[in-house]
């Protein structure tokens, strides 16, 4: 049997992609989550010890954590929290745009070394649209992290990486909150906004077994959280 040549290879991984994406996937319950292992609806004057901040000038205000990148500092700014290992997991928290572009809900694992800074999985949100995406195997890998460091992706890599994320359309609206829930179970990721289920990705990274840190990302100024609960079954 002859090779695929690679414009096929990278057909088949094409229409892989948007069978996955568009896949009608039952709705993970929120009875499989039964152990709350954080929350935090930020009343308190400042953050408590259990958030770790990066490149963030951010600030509680009204009782909100109001997401600030710091200034010249080069990356979004992030708040995360360190938990005990987890695979499975449901987070929600209340998001609301005040002038960032979008905000990113990742899922990480400490010192993880085969991909960068430990990157498993995460929800992108933006007005328009909302990404999910497995960078543990995907564009977080090592080698594809320094490949695209070094220069453009291939076509191959190009073609394997839209297997590695679906996007789906929303309009979300400044100044107005929105519940946001995040499900993992095994290899599957969905998104919920204001309980309905919005999309959902199956890709191997997502079933990572160890994860141990949520992050609330913020790019520039604001993006505003409130009421985030995370837990496990």
């Amino acid at each position: 049997m002859k090779a695929l040549t690679p414009i096929i290879v990278i057909s088949l991984l094409s229409i892989l992609s948007q069978a996955a994406a568009a896949k009608d996937f039952k709705p993970i319950s929120e009875n499989d989550y039964t152990k709350q292992v954080f929350a935090d609806d930020f009343s308190a004057s400042r953050l408590s010890n259990k958030w770790k901040l990066y490149k963030s000038a951010s600030v509680i205000r009204d009782g909100v954590l109001v997401g600030i990148e710091q200034k010249n500092g080069g990356h979004a700014a992030v708040h995360s929290i360190k938990l005990d290992p987890f695979s499975d997991v449901e987070l929600n928290v209340d998001i609301r745009f005040e002038g960032s572009r979008a905000t990113n809900l990742t899922f990480n694992q400490h010192k993880f070394k085969e991909s960068h800074a430990g990157h498993i999985c995460r929800v992108i949100i933006s007005p328009k649209k909302i990404i999910l995406r497995d960078g543990k195997t995907g564009i977080f890998k090592n080698e594809i992290f320094e490949m695209k460091k070094a220069g453009p992706l291939d076509a191959a890599t190009k073609a394997l990486l839209k297997t590695k994320e679906a996007g789906f359309p929303v309009k979300l609206k400044p100044d107005q909150w929105y519940s946001i829930t995040v499900r993992i179970k095994d290899d599957v990721m969905q998104a919920l906004i204001d309980g309905k289920l919005v999309g959902s990705l199956r890709s191997e990274g997502i079933a990572h077994a160890t994860k141990d840190k949520i992050g609330l990302v913020a790019p520039k100024q604001e993006m505003h959280f409130d009421n985030i609960v995370v837990k496990v079954p």
